[in-house]
Protein backbone atom coordinates (compact mmCIF):
# COMPACT_ATOMS: atom_id res chain seq x y z
CA UNK A 1 0.00 0.00 0.00
CA UNK A 2 1.36 3.41 -1.04
CA UNK A 3 1.59 5.83 1.36
CA UNK A 4 3.15 9.86 1.29
CA UNK A 5 4.25 11.80 4.41
CA UNK A 6 4.07 15.33 5.36
CA UNK A 7 6.09 15.11 8.91
CA UNK A 8 5.24 18.33 10.85
CA UNK A 9 7.33 19.31 13.78
CA UNK A 10 5.13 21.89 15.85
CA UNK A 11 7.51 23.76 17.82
CA UNK A 12 6.04 25.39 20.79
CA UNK A 13 8.15 26.50 23.55
CA UNK A 14 9.31 29.83 23.56
CA UNK A 15 12.76 30.41 24.06
CA UNK A 16 13.01 28.17 20.91
CA UNK A 17 11.67 31.02 18.67
CA UNK A 18 15.50 32.09 18.08
CA UNK A 19 16.59 28.93 17.05
CA UNK A 20 13.77 29.02 14.05
CA UNK A 21 13.78 32.80 13.81
CA UNK A 22 16.15 31.53 10.76
CA UNK A 23 14.09 29.15 8.81
CA UNK A 24 10.71 30.93 9.16
CA UNK A 25 9.15 33.33 6.39
CA UNK A 26 10.08 37.02 7.11
CA UNK A 27 6.02 38.22 6.98
CA UNK A 28 5.36 35.59 9.04
CA UNK A 29 7.92 36.34 11.77
CA UNK A 30 6.74 40.06 11.80
CA UNK A 31 3.06 39.32 12.01
CA UNK A 32 3.16 37.29 15.22
CA UNK A 33 1.25 37.94 18.14
CA UNK A 34 1.99 37.98 21.87
CA UNK A 35 1.40 34.73 23.33
CA UNK A 36 1.50 32.38 19.79
CA UNK A 37 4.14 29.96 19.00
CA UNK A 38 5.89 29.19 15.87
CA UNK A 39 5.31 25.96 14.26
CA UNK A 40 7.80 24.95 12.09
CA UNK A 41 6.62 22.29 9.11
CA UNK A 42 8.75 20.56 6.69
CA UNK A 43 8.06 17.61 4.13
CA UNK A 44 11.25 16.95 3.68
CA UNK A 45 10.70 12.95 4.87
CA UNK A 46 8.35 12.72 2.82
CA UNK A 47 7.97 8.65 1.90
CA UNK A 48 5.96 7.59 -1.57
CA UNK A 49 5.31 4.38 -2.77
CA UNK A 50 4.44 3.45 -6.72
CA UNK A 51 2.09 0.93 -6.34
CA UNK A 52 -0.22 2.07 -9.03
CA UNK A 53 2.44 2.08 -11.54
CA UNK A 54 1.82 -0.98 -14.20
CA UNK A 55 5.55 -2.15 -12.97
CA UNK A 56 5.55 -4.48 -9.99
CA UNK A 57 8.60 -2.40 -9.14
CA UNK A 58 8.34 -0.73 -5.56
CA UNK A 59 10.04 2.24 -4.57
CA UNK A 60 9.81 3.62 -1.03
CA UNK A 61 11.26 6.30 0.86
CA UNK A 62 11.57 8.49 -1.54
CA UNK A 63 11.94 12.26 -0.85
CA UNK A 64 9.28 14.93 -1.64
CA UNK A 65 12.08 15.72 -4.94
CA UNK A 66 11.57 12.19 -5.80
CA UNK A 67 8.59 11.94 -5.78
CA UNK A 68 7.46 14.05 -7.85
CA UNK A 69 5.37 16.90 -6.27
CA UNK A 70 6.62 20.29 -7.11
CA UNK A 71 3.56 21.85 -5.64
CA UNK A 72 2.51 22.52 -1.83
CA UNK A 73 -0.47 24.32 -0.35
CA UNK A 74 -1.43 24.57 3.10
CA UNK A 75 -4.07 25.97 4.87
CA UNK A 76 -4.49 26.08 8.81
CA UNK A 77 -8.09 26.45 10.00
CA UNK A 78 -9.04 27.36 13.89
CA UNK A 79 -11.88 25.44 15.61
CA UNK A 80 -14.43 28.07 14.43
CA UNK A 81 -13.89 27.95 10.48
CA UNK A 82 -11.70 30.94 10.12
CA UNK A 83 -8.49 30.86 8.19
CA UNK A 84 -5.32 30.90 10.60
CA UNK A 85 -2.67 30.64 8.05
CA UNK A 86 -2.20 30.21 4.43
CA UNK A 87 0.35 29.44 2.30
CA UNK A 88 2.17 27.55 -0.84
CA UNK A 89 5.22 26.29 -2.35
CA UNK A 90 6.70 26.39 -5.91
CA UNK A 91 9.66 24.08 -6.34
CA UNK A 92 10.56 26.27 -9.35
CA UNK A 93 10.75 29.00 -7.25
CA UNK A 94 11.20 28.66 -3.80
CA UNK A 95 14.27 26.67 -4.77
CA UNK A 96 16.18 26.74 -1.09
CA UNK A 97 13.31 26.33 0.93
CA UNK A 98 11.01 24.30 -1.03
CA UNK A 99 9.89 21.83 1.52
CA UNK A 100 10.03 24.14 4.65
CA UNK A 101 7.57 25.75 6.52
CA UNK A 102 7.16 27.79 9.45
CA UNK A 103 4.12 29.74 10.77
CA UNK A 104 2.67 31.07 14.07
CA UNK A 105 -0.27 29.73 15.98
CA UNK A 106 -2.02 30.45 19.51
CA UNK A 107 -2.66 27.05 21.47
CA UNK A 108 -6.05 25.11 20.42
CA UNK A 109 -7.33 22.98 17.76
CA UNK A 110 -7.06 23.32 13.95
CA UNK A 111 -7.51 21.59 10.66
CA UNK A 112 -4.68 21.26 8.50
CA UNK A 113 -5.74 21.24 5.08
CA UNK A 114 -2.64 20.52 2.69
CA UNK A 115 -2.72 19.63 -1.16
CA UNK A 116 -0.12 18.16 -3.31
CA UNK A 117 0.31 17.90 -6.52
CA UNK A 118 2.55 17.74 -9.47
CA UNK A 119 2.07 20.59 -11.69
CA UNK A 120 2.09 20.90 -15.54
CA UNK A 121 4.87 23.84 -16.27
CA UNK A 122 6.30 26.06 -14.07
CA UNK A 123 4.28 28.84 -14.78
CA UNK A 124 0.79 26.97 -12.81
CA UNK A 125 0.56 27.69 -9.16
CA UNK A 126 0.24 25.45 -6.31
CA UNK A 127 -3.82 24.94 -5.11
CA UNK A 128 -5.95 27.81 -3.78
CA UNK A 129 -7.60 25.89 -0.77
CA UNK A 130 -10.35 28.18 0.58
CA UNK A 131 -11.85 25.80 3.09
CA UNK A 132 -11.90 22.98 4.88
CA UNK A 133 -14.11 20.89 1.93
CA UNK A 134 -13.06 23.14 -1.25
CA UNK A 135 -9.95 23.36 -3.13
CA UNK A 136 -8.94 24.64 -6.78
CA UNK A 137 -6.33 23.35 -9.08
CA UNK A 138 -5.93 25.60 -11.74
CA UNK A 139 -4.23 23.61 -14.93
CA UNK A 140 -4.98 22.42 -18.38
CA UNK A 141 -3.73 19.26 -17.53
CA UNK A 142 -4.21 17.22 -14.15
CA UNK A 143 -1.08 15.47 -13.33
CA UNK A 144 -1.10 13.14 -10.13
CA UNK A 145 -2.46 15.07 -6.82
CA UNK A 146 -2.61 14.37 -3.18
CA UNK A 147 -5.19 16.10 -0.21
CA UNK A 148 -6.30 15.81 3.48
CA UNK A 149 -7.60 17.90 5.92
CA UNK A 150 -6.11 16.13 9.51
CA UNK A 151 -7.32 17.95 12.85
CA UNK A 152 -4.13 19.24 14.71
CA UNK A 153 -4.01 19.97 18.35
CA UNK A 154 -1.62 23.01 19.21
CA UNK A 155 -0.35 22.33 22.47
CA UNK A 156 1.45 25.44 24.66
CA UNK A 157 4.65 24.91 26.98
CA UNK A 158 5.92 21.82 25.47
CA UNK A 159 7.13 20.43 21.94
CA UNK A 160 4.45 18.82 19.68
CA UNK A 161 4.88 16.91 17.08
CA UNK A 162 2.72 16.21 13.92
CA UNK A 163 2.45 13.54 10.87
CA UNK A 164 0.26 14.71 7.92
CA UNK A 165 -0.87 11.12 6.19
CA UNK A 166 -1.83 12.24 2.81
CA UNK A 167 -2.02 8.69 2.38
CA UNK A 168 -3.44 7.78 -1.75
CA UNK A 169 -3.50 9.88 -4.23
CA UNK A 170 -7.34 11.06 -5.02
CA UNK A 171 -6.63 11.34 -8.79
CA UNK A 172 -7.46 8.36 -11.07
CA UNK A 173 -4.76 7.24 -13.55
CA UNK A 174 -6.19 6.01 -17.10
CA UNK A 175 -3.49 4.11 -19.07
CA UNK A 176 -3.86 3.57 -22.71
CA UNK A 177 -1.48 0.37 -23.92
CA UNK A 178 -2.11 -0.51 -27.87
CA UNK A 179 -0.64 -3.79 -29.08
CA UNK A 180 -1.42 -3.12 -32.61
CA UNK A 181 0.64 -0.68 -35.57
CA UNK A 182 -1.23 2.87 -36.51
CA UNK A 183 -1.32 3.78 -40.04
CA UNK A 184 1.19 5.74 -41.84
CA UNK A 185 -0.97 9.04 -41.57
CA UNK A 186 -1.68 8.87 -37.93
CA UNK A 187 0.92 11.32 -36.52
CA UNK A 188 -1.04 11.88 -33.35
CA UNK A 189 -3.61 10.44 -30.47
CA UNK A 190 -6.31 12.47 -28.16
CA UNK A 191 -7.99 10.88 -25.33
CA UNK A 192 -10.97 12.78 -24.19
CA UNK A 193 -12.20 11.51 -20.77
CA UNK A 194 -16.25 12.01 -19.86
CA UNK A 195 -16.19 13.57 -23.30
CA UNK A 196 -20.04 15.47 -22.38
CA UNK A 197 -18.72 16.57 -18.83
CA UNK A 198 -17.86 20.71 -18.23
CA UNK A 199 -14.68 21.68 -20.08
CA UNK A 200 -13.11 23.75 -17.59
CA UNK A 201 -9.18 24.41 -16.26
CA UNK A 202 -10.65 25.19 -12.59
CA UNK A 203 -10.63 22.19 -11.07
CA UNK A 204 -12.70 22.58 -7.66
CA UNK A 205 -12.70 19.62 -5.31
CA UNK A 206 -13.17 18.58 -2.07
CA UNK A 207 -9.75 17.69 0.04
CA UNK A 208 -11.65 16.01 2.96
CA UNK A 209 -13.12 13.77 0.22
CA UNK A 210 -11.15 13.90 -2.92
CA UNK A 211 -14.59 14.00 -4.76
CA UNK A 212 -14.59 16.65 -7.57
CA UNK A 213 -17.83 19.03 -7.17
CA UNK A 214 -18.72 18.40 -10.66
CA UNK A 215 -18.24 16.17 -13.52
CA UNK A 216 -15.62 17.30 -15.93
CA UNK A 217 -14.02 16.10 -19.27
CA UNK A 218 -9.89 15.19 -19.01
CA UNK A 219 -8.18 15.55 -21.83
CA UNK A 220 -4.57 14.59 -23.39
CA UNK A 221 -2.60 14.61 -27.27
CA UNK A 222 0.11 12.73 -27.46
CA UNK A 223 2.15 13.18 -30.18
CA UNK A 224 3.94 9.88 -32.51
CA UNK A 225 6.78 11.97 -32.93
CA UNK A 226 8.40 11.65 -29.63
CA UNK A 227 7.06 8.17 -29.02
CA UNK A 228 9.83 5.38 -28.92
CA UNK A 229 10.17 3.57 -32.18
CA UNK A 230 8.02 6.88 -33.65
CA UNK A 231 4.59 4.45 -32.74
CA UNK A 232 2.39 4.31 -30.01
CA UNK A 233 2.66 0.52 -30.03
CA UNK A 234 3.88 -0.64 -26.60
CA UNK A 235 3.85 3.13 -25.33
CA UNK A 236 1.45 4.50 -22.39
CA UNK A 237 -0.85 6.95 -23.14
CA UNK A 238 -1.84 8.28 -19.64
CA UNK A 239 -4.20 10.62 -18.30
CA UNK A 240 -5.03 11.63 -14.91
CA UNK A 241 -8.43 12.63 -13.58
CA UNK A 242 -11.21 13.52 -10.78
CA UNK A 243 -13.95 11.56 -10.04
CA UNK A 244 -17.04 12.57 -8.30
CA UNK A 245 -17.58 8.83 -6.55
CA UNK A 246 -16.02 6.01 -6.23
CA UNK A 247 -16.21 4.65 -8.97
CA UNK A 248 -17.07 6.82 -11.60
CA UNK A 249 -18.66 5.48 -15.06
CA UNK A 250 -17.10 7.88 -18.05
CA UNK A 251 -16.88 7.28 -21.67
CA UNK A 252 -13.57 7.83 -22.82
CA UNK A 253 -12.96 8.82 -26.48
CA UNK A 254 -9.86 7.99 -28.18
CA UNK A 255 -9.02 9.72 -31.74
CA UNK A 256 -5.91 9.37 -33.97
CA UNK A 257 -5.16 12.02 -36.29
CA UNK A 258 -3.18 13.22 -39.25
CA UNK A 259 -0.78 16.04 -40.14
CA UNK A 260 -3.69 18.13 -40.77
CA UNK A 261 -5.41 17.36 -37.16
CA UNK A 262 -8.41 15.44 -38.95
CA UNK A 263 -9.39 12.10 -37.52
CA UNK A 264 -8.45 9.25 -39.09
CA UNK A 265 -10.09 6.72 -36.80
CA UNK A 266 -12.11 6.99 -33.60
CA UNK A 267 -13.17 4.99 -30.81
CA UNK A 268 -15.15 5.63 -27.82
CA UNK A 269 -14.98 3.03 -24.34
CA UNK A 270 -18.33 3.04 -22.95
CA UNK A 271 -18.67 3.17 -18.79
CA UNK A 272 -14.90 2.91 -18.09
CA UNK A 273 -15.34 2.65 -14.25
CA UNK A 274 -12.20 5.35 -12.33
CA UNK A 275 -11.78 5.58 -8.87
CA UNK A 276 -9.33 7.17 -6.27
CA UNK A 277 -6.25 5.69 -6.71
CA UNK A 278 -6.48 3.54 -8.90
CA UNK A 279 -4.94 2.99 -12.27
CA UNK A 280 -7.08 1.65 -15.34
CA UNK A 281 -5.35 0.24 -18.28
CA UNK A 282 -6.71 -0.32 -21.57
CA UNK A 283 -4.79 -2.86 -23.24
CA UNK A 284 -5.36 -3.89 -27.22
CA UNK A 285 -6.07 -3.77 -30.99
CA UNK A 286 -7.21 -0.45 -32.05
CA UNK A 287 -6.70 0.04 -35.73
CA UNK A 288 -8.19 -3.71 -36.87
CA UNK A 289 -11.66 -3.71 -36.14
CA UNK A 290 -12.45 -6.89 -36.50
CA UNK A 291 -10.34 -8.26 -33.31
CA UNK A 292 -11.99 -7.87 -30.00
CA UNK A 293 -9.75 -5.74 -27.41
CA UNK A 294 -9.41 -6.70 -23.62
CA UNK A 295 -9.25 -4.18 -21.36
CA UNK A 296 -7.98 -4.66 -17.64
CA UNK A 297 -9.19 -2.59 -15.18
CA UNK A 298 -6.30 -2.83 -12.39
CA UNK A 299 -7.59 -1.70 -8.73
CA UNK A 300 -4.95 -0.98 -6.46
CA UNK A 301 -6.77 -2.55 -3.28
CA UNK A 302 -9.08 -4.89 -5.59
CA UNK A 303 -8.99 -7.48 -7.70
CA UNK A 304 -8.30 -7.00 -11.32
CA UNK A 305 -11.42 -7.39 -13.50
CA UNK A 306 -10.91 -8.20 -17.40
CA UNK A 307 -13.67 -6.39 -19.40
CA UNK A 308 -13.83 -7.47 -22.75
CA UNK A 309 -14.95 -4.06 -24.90
CA UNK A 310 -15.99 -4.03 -29.01
CA UNK A 311 -16.86 -1.08 -30.72
CA UNK A 312 -15.33 1.27 -33.43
Amino acid sequence: MKKTFFRLAVLLNTFLITTVLSSCEKAIIEDKKEGNVIVNITSSDINYYFDEDISSTRTSDKNIYEAGINRISLSVFDSYGELAFKTSRNESVDVDDFGQIACSLSPGDYSFVVVAHKANGNKEDAADISATDKATISTAKLLKTFAVNQSVTVIADQPNFVTIDLGKRISSHFILLLKDDQPEEVVSCQIIMNPAGSATTDLVFNPSTGFAYDSYLFKNEFQRSVMSNNSFRNNNLALHCLVTENPQYVDIQINMKDANGSVVKSRTLKNVPMAPHRVTRATGNFFDSSTRSTFLFDLEDDPVYDITLQGE
